[in-house]
């Protein structure tokens, strides 16, 4: 890609000066922190930064992205993979912008760096629904856990509700980069749903995804690109989340939260039959996944 000049350019100095903006802070680490880190990554980091910004600002130039603090900061914030140095940050990002673009049609990746969600499948959306999708989106950038997420979305039929939401059974966040010199897709974190009001009780979920349990389904959607796009397929280790650091050990809620991720995901990769791998991450295996443990209610195969 063509580098934008450094006349243009912000310099790296300016990512303090963004971290400490509420306007570029968003949410996931507080504002103290952020400076400090944006401030030792000037310092000692400076190489780096500089690179990571020169591709921002040129992504900016194209049209896109349209919040460059916020795309900078990225390199900036702490990683959901504990021990993720600022370098290794970078490579990490530049190596996934670069993918990105190649691995998706224009008209595909137009619509993904607008902002528009990117349908990668239209699932038969049971009675009393508008529509259950797997879609594609660009994460947030204060997003720990990955570039790009797969979200799992089912509606209500407006005859059944007055203007109805869409509402996220389930996401997985992933990025593209090397690990060990493999092109992998490292997928930072599973999650349900979040939103405190729209939310469906785990016997709508079922019955609307006739048995499947939503993670496991998103992961075999994970399997699925993986295989398409030729990549090795990552699953974090839990004993490598950044909740697992010493920081985070001297709070009883974050003690929880740590012990309630571990046991998750320990059995999400159980299930998928994962070995450890390199650097905190589980290898998971790209074939299709046909065990009965793939749904809560049927024997059948979905």
């Amino acid at each position: 890609m063509t580098r934008a000049s450094s006349y243009q350019m912000p310099g790296i100095w300016s990512g303090v000066r963004w971290a400490a903006d509420s306007a570029a802070h968003g949410s996931g680490i507080s504002r103290p922190r952020l400076v400090w880190r944006a401030l030792r990554a000037a310092l000692w980091h400076g190489k780096a930064l500089r690179r990571w910004m020169t591709v921002v600002f040129e992504l900016q130039s194209r049209g896109v992205v349209k919040d460059l603090p916020g795309e900078y900061l990225r390199a900036v914030r702490p990683y959901v993979r504990r021990r993720t140095g600022y370098n290794e940050r970078v490579i990490q990002l530049i190596d996934h912008v670069d993918w990105v673009e190649s691995a998706l049609r224009p008209a595909a990746y137009e619509r993904l760096a607008s902002g528009q969600p990117l349908v990668l499948a239209q699932l038969p959306a049971p009675k009393g629904y508008e529509f259950l999708r797997i879609q594609l989106t660009r994460a947030a950038v204060q997003s720990p856990e990955g570039e790009l997420l797969i979200t799992l979305t089912l509606q209500r039929a407006p005859e059944v509700k007055q203007r109805p939401r869409p509402v996220d059974l389930a996401v997985l966040a992933f990025s593209r980069f090397r690990v060990d010199g493999a092109g992998c897709l490292a997928i930072g974190g599973v999650r349900g749903q979040r939103h405190p009001v729209l939310r469906l009780s785990p016997i709508e979920v079922s019955q609307a995804l006739q048995g499947w349990k939503p993670a496991v389904l998103l992961v075999r959607v994970a399997q699925e690109l993986a295989r398409h796009w030729g990549l090795h397929l990552l699953g974090l280790d839990p004993r490598a989340h950044q909740l697992q650091g010493w920081t985070y050990r001297w709070s009883r809620r974050h003690r929880r939260a740590a012990q309630r991720l571990s046991a998750s995901y320990d059995g999400l990769w159980n299930h998928f039959e994962a070995k450890p791998g390199p650097q905190g991450w589980m290898i998971l295996p790209i074939e299709s996944d046909e065990k009965l443990a793939a749904t809560a209610l049927s024997p059948e195969k979905r």
